[in-house]
């Protein structure tokens, strides 16, 4: 009997079990790393969404307490509408994601249960064997019937090696249970975790539902006042371009003055330049205008809420705030222009070097031209239509060059969760 294949035997096991170990402990480690990322990820997407659906729902029960103006809840209602949809299209990403987990979860579950089946199968052959042949009066006569010292002391050596195989089998088996104990459990609470996500998707689907029939009777209110509303629609058309006209003017000024100071170059001063690359190094963190707001209207080309086949520009974004909200400057800076437009109230022109920030819709300005402000200086209070009860602070932000004034997208700029 030869001691040579049980220790060959039992260091492939030492270490084939020690690779498997690590092996699984990484992928675990890996697995669980990268769903918790994708989790956090997608948690923190949704904690802002619920929290601009909260601010939401709070702006329209103000706009609820005078049911006659319509216009101003709709837009409010139609972005709820929109971020439920978010919300829900959320929540099935991350159930998506726990599907992926609760897999993966059942496969490595599966080898592992092959795996215990195996080395269980191998380790009763071995202790059946033991029992028939490694009785204590067996071992004894193995060792005397040895030839001379040196064999007796090699067969204890291989004896003990035997046990020693033999309870490095059990602590694998042990090991492994526990591995697989562990993983069950972790599916338990991933599985416990989705019917949560599931029950939050259909709560927020029957608040969809509720809003979208809340919208219909909106529409359909205002469907009866179409005239009124295309009335309106050419009144604002004007307002914008007129807006638009002013701000092209007072930056095409200041244009023409620096080009004037630095021989027909348009060139920013050192602190423009300076304050130009702070306002650039801040974007997409930049404080929003009012305190407490949402987006109804996104730059660029939007649906009309009520009259099919029209879409309205914006050269900026609007935001819904609450009554007599103070509007606040984005970034410190130099008021370059204050001026009014009728029926669309105060304006106000801010200059960050090679940028400029427009605030518009305002009832009351507390600044003037030449101002230094600072950043979340109030520059006024927001204005309140009348007639729509829409409480709604304009922004816009422009780039200044040599070649003129360019619109950017203010919602890239304004500090997003």
């Amino acid at each position: 009997m030869s001691s040579k294949p049980i220790r060959s035997k039992s260091r492939r096991s030492t270490h084939r079990f020690a690779r498997t170990a690590l092996l699984i402990a990484g992928l675990l480690a890996a697995v669980i790393s990268a769903s918790g990322q994708d989790k956090a990820a997608l948690q923190k997407e949704r904690d802002r969404i619920s929290e601009e659906i909260r601010v939401t729902a709070a702006l329209l029960k103000e706009k609820q307490e005078s049911r006659s103006k319509l216009e101003g809840e709709l837009s409010l209602l139609n972005r709820k509408i929109s971020l439920r949809e978010d919300l829900i299209q959320s929540l099935r990403r991350e159930i998506g994601l726990y599907n992926t987990r609760i897999r993966e979860n059942k496969e490595r579950n599966a080898a592992l249960e092959k795996e215990l089946e195996a080395l269980r199968e191998n380790y009763a052959k071995m202790i059946r064997y033991a029992q028939r042949s490694n009785r204590a009066s067996d071992k004894m006569m193995y060792i005397f019937a040895s030839s001379d010292f040196f064999q007796a002391s090699q067969r204890i050596r291989h004896l003990r090696q035997i046990a020693k195989y033999r309870e490095q089998q059990a602590t694998e088996i042990r090991e492994k249970q526990e591995y697989l104990n562990a993983l069950n459990l972790e599916l338990l609470k991933i599985i416990n975790e989705k019917d949560l996500l599931i029950e939050n998707e259909e709560a927020e689907r029957d608040g969809l539902s509720k809003d979208l029939r809340r919208r219909e009777q909106s529409v359909s209110g205002l469907k009866q006042e179409e005239k009124s509303l295309l009335r309106k629609l050419k009144q604002q058309e004007r307002q914008r371009e007129k807006l638009n006209k002013e701000i092209q003017r007072i930056i095409e000024a200041e244009i023409r003055a620096s080009k004037k100071d630095n021989a027909g170059i348009y060139a920013l001063t050192p602190e423009a330049a300076a304050l130009s690359a702070n306002f650039e190094k801040n974007k997409g963190k930049l404080p929003w205008p009012v305190e407490r707001g949402v987006i109804t209207s996104k730059f660029g080309n939007n649906p009309h809420p009520v009259l099919s086949g029209i879409t309205v520009p914006n050269n900026g974004i609007d935001i819904a705030t609450g009554a007599e909200s103070d509007v606040r400057a984005v970034f410190e800076g130099t008021v370059s222009g204050v001026f009014s437009i009728p029926g669309a109230g105060q304006n106000v022109i801010i200059n960050h070097g090679a940028y400029r920030s427009v605030y518009s819709n305002l009832k009351e300005v507390r600044v003037s031209k030449g101002d230094q402000v600072d950043v979340k200086q109030v520059l006024g209070t927001v204005l309140t239509d009348e007639s729509s009860g829409k409480s709604e602070a304009h922004l816009e932000i422009w780039k200044v060059s040599e070649t003129g004034p360019v619109k950017q997208d203010p919602a890239l700029w304004i500090f997003r969760q």
